[in-house]
């Protein structure tokens, strides 16, 4: 597999990838909210989502580090979620939206506020765990996408040139 990226710069300066799905939208957000189903792709969470965080296992990455994730918005009736990943001035914010498209649904992941010397990085790292989760859905192993062939870093050069570093 080749991949390509996805990514463009929004108007507003956000990272934006977005994926097509023939499943539902509610079908698609069980792969966002349920810890069960973002096991399949990213890694599992626990904790209590009603206290405002989760840790979540980031399960591909080295030593599979537990991160902490603060809810800032979830709802589950408009597939909306907010969240920053980690804590302090490295923390990221991720907007998640799912929104029907047709016969299926259309996943909107935005990241306001990327540091553009990390564009070729996080760039290549977002399509590869998008990539992952559309694999999942479509029944594919989700394995078969391989970051170190495919995404990075293959595809730092096109995040760079958008982020103008």
């Amino acid at each position: 597999m080749s991949a390509s990226p996805t990514g463009i710069r929004t108007a507003d300066g956000a990272l934006e990838l977005r994926r097509e799905f023939t499943q539902s939208p509610s079908r698609i957000w069980r792969y966002l909210a349920d810890s069960q189903c973002l096991a399949l792709w990213y890694g599992p969470w626990h904790g209590d989502p009603e206290r405002g965080a989760v840790d979540v296992v980031l399960l591909l990455e080295d030593g599979s580090p537990t991160e902490r994730v603060e809810i800032l918005r979830c709802d589950p009736r408009m597939h909306l979620l907010q969240v920053q990943l980690g804590t302090g001035p490295t923390a990221w914010s991720l907007e998640l939206a799912v929104q029907s498209c047709g016969e299926g649904s259309s996943l909107v992941f935005r990241m306001p506020g990327l540091d553009p010397q990390l564009a070729g990085s996080v760039g290549p790292g977002w399509d590869y765990y998008l990539d992952r989760l559309a694999a999942v859905v479509n029944g594919a192993d989700a394995d078969s996408v391989d970051f170190e062939a495919d995404y990075y870093p293959a595809l730092s050069e096109h995040y760079e040139e958008l982020f103008g570093h």
